[in-house]
């Protein structure tokens, strides 16, 4: 009796445990018209100066929406430069196919942090 408790347990633990991985939105997930791609599992080992710097794109149709830096421990005030110099904004309106054609540059004073940004960005793109 015990035992089957105990696998009964640990079936609901990994069944749980798989359903959050998967509701997390790391991967493509497609709506009516909208699609996602968060990068923060995809893009893991994608280190800026202190960390993972995952971002999560949004496709409209065919065309890039939005694109937002998601929680992260880089430096805030270095972190904040790669904010404030649009290169988050740089792919809004453009399709997917255009954005992966652009060459983002990095951002000077933050060069690990936007380089990381650029390189999820592209992941992101590529797995749309």
């Amino acid at each position: 009796m015990k035992k089957a408790l105990l696998l009964c347990a640990i079936g609901a633990t990994l069944l749980s445990t798989a359903l959050v991985s998967t509701s997390c939105g790391t991967s493509a997930r497609k709506g009516t018209d909208t699609l996602k791609v968060n990068t923060t599992e995809l893009g893991a080992n994608i280190i800026g100066y202190k960390g993972p710097t995952p971002v999560e794109i949004t496709v409209y149709k065919g065309t890039i929406t939005k694109i937002e830096a998601l929680p992260n421990i880089e430096t805030p005030r270095f972190f904040q430069r790669v904010l404030d110099s649009g290169l988050l904004d740089a792919l809004v309106g453009k399709t997917v196919e255009e954005a992966k054609a652009v060459h983002l540059d990095a951002v000077s004073g933050a060069t690990y942090s936007s380089n990381a940004v650029i390189k999820n960005i592209q992941l992101g793109l590529d797995n749309i």
